[in-house]
């Protein structure tokens, strides 16, 4: 958490110096960018839980049908999963502090889930039901998921097994699997799944075709996979991406807000395209301090276009992976090397 904070900082300094450096090219930016859209992450306050650490210990799975009361105000230790959540609208779960416990809460048909406040250290993966700290599917209405920490314990990473995994999971396919949200002010870190056979899926944030919303706020750093993995109208603004496979997977036409990219293992952006149509994603602001040798874009499937319209980056930062689908392109508006 340190470097963290101290790399934050470097990137404020760098935000100033490269208000007075010349452009090395220069097109007409966008209206939201001309409306100021910031030039250097900033790791927002997360609110800590108001829970009373004294009396921490395991419980047994709390089962949330229609009419649950809250579930607020806990302090959890070495269980396997808080909140078993099912055909619930409304469901609050917030002020919980979890210690070294398996997936906080999991729901089906759970509409206007609120989960606000709670931080989950040392968490395990428990060998059936996996890790995170929400895992819902069949629709989410309204859904707010806002000052929030998941830190996985990396000696307990999930089961190598076909199963997908994350700290917030926005699941399914069907014609239900529709909603809203805001994920904001978080902090997830270590989500992993052990090495074998199959491939290790485990996301720091993924959201299915049906749900749109916002991600803002926050960092993930340590995925088996994807940090961020979306699909659907999502917007990430003020996010920072490092240690994964790759940074963000991008599924649809999507458009951003400021996003840092540190050092991810493969790739900092896979953009999953269509053999029929051109996949379109636009960053207004798009900072990289990690290894320039990591390519910014790999396309699959069909020609991708990534649109940055500010790139603060090496000089000698790699843009297009020789991988990437024919016809796949980067362009870049405004460049400042860092």
């Amino acid at each position: 958490m340190n470097r963290f904070y101290a790399s934050t900082a470097s990137l404020l300094l760098c935000g100033t110096i490269a208000a007075g450096i010349a452009l090395t090219r220069s097109q007409s930016p966008s209206a939201a960018f001309a409306q100021g859209t910031s030039s250097s992450f900033r790791m927002p306050a997360i609110a800590q839980p108001q829970a009373n650490t004294s009396d921490c210990r395991t419980r047994q799975t709390i089962r949330a049908t229609a009419g649950a009361a809250p579930v607020k105000g806990l302090c959890v230790a070495a269980g396997t999963m808080l909140v078993n959540a099912r055909n619930v609208t409304g469901f609050v779960l917030s002020d919980v502090v979890a210690r070294g416990y398996g997936p906080l809460l999991r729901g089906d048909t759970v509409p206007d889930l609120q989960v606000v406040r709670v931080s989950a250290t040392a968490a395990r993966a428990d060998p059936v039901l996996g890790l995170g700290l929400v895992n819902v599917s069949n629709g989410i209405g309204k859904a707010v998921f806002r000052d929030l920490v998941w830190i996985g314990d990396p000696a307990s990473p999930a089961v190598n097994d076909a199963d997908a995994w994350a700290a917030i999971a926005l699941k399914g396919k069907d014609a239900n699997d529709t909603g809203t949200f805001e994920i904001r002010n978080f902090d997830f870190r270590n989500l992993t799944m052990a090495k074998g056979s199959n491939y290790q899926n485990v996301d720091g944030i993924s959201t299915e075709g049906g749900y749109s919303g916002l991600i803002a706020d926050g960092s993930v750093s340590n995925a088996s996979d994807a940090c961020l993995d979306i699909k659907g109208a999502v917007r990430v603004d003020n996010v920072r991406l490092e240690g994964c496979r790759e940074g963000m997977k991008i599924w649809s036409d999507q458009k951003h807000g400021l996003i840092e990219l540190g050092t991810n293992s493969f790739v900092g952006i896979i953009g999953k395209g269509s053999r029929n149509q051109r996949r379109r994603i636009e960053i207004d602001v798009l900072i990289v301090t990690g290894n320039p040798k990591v390519p910014l874009l790999r396309a699959e499937d069909g020609p991708v276009t990534l649109h940055i319209r500010r790139l603060v980056a090496s000089s000698s930062q790699i843009l297009n992976s020789t991988s990437s689908f024919a016809g796949s392109d980067v362009t870049v508006d405004q460049r400042v090397n860092n």
